[in-house]
């Protein structure tokens, strides 16, 4: 494949990765802080996720500070907005919650992963 076409591809995965985080981060911790708090904390998330995505991008693939800046912010960011969500929560674990968990998993954490996969393997590709 051209090295062009692996750029983009790489560019339409981290879009996705973005908006996935912030997607993350607005559904999550709504119901938690408020409307405005939650957009100013998804605007700087998505910031910093995409300095942290350039910096990685100037690494190589195989190196420990590519893992670093590629995947620790964005682990972190998905990791942060799900455990205070789940530690906001007074009641025990029902059948909603299970299936709100299952939900989580499915919309956000699973396909974030995967993406991240995906854009490593599209950077192996390009170098």
């Amino acid at each position: 494949m051209e090295r062009s076409k692996l750029r983009i591809l790489r560019g339409l995965v981290n879009v996705s990765l973005i908006s996935l985080v912030f997607g993350a981060i607005l559904n999550l911790l709504t119901g938690i802080l408020g409307n405005y708090y939650v957009l100013i904390i998804g605007a700087l998330v998505v910031l910093i996720t995409f300095y942290c995505y350039r910096r990685a991008d100037s690494e190589a693939a195989s190196s420990t500070s590519y893992y670093l800046w590629r995947y620790l912010p964005t682990l972190i960011f998905i990791a942060m907005p799900i455990i205070a969500y789940w530690y906001s929560r007074d009641t025990q674990w029902t059948l909603g919650e299970i299936i709100h968990a299952v939900q989580i998993s499915c919309s956000f954490v699973l396909p974030i992963l995967c993406l991240l996969y995906v854009e490593r393997v599209l950077k192996n590709a390009q170098q």
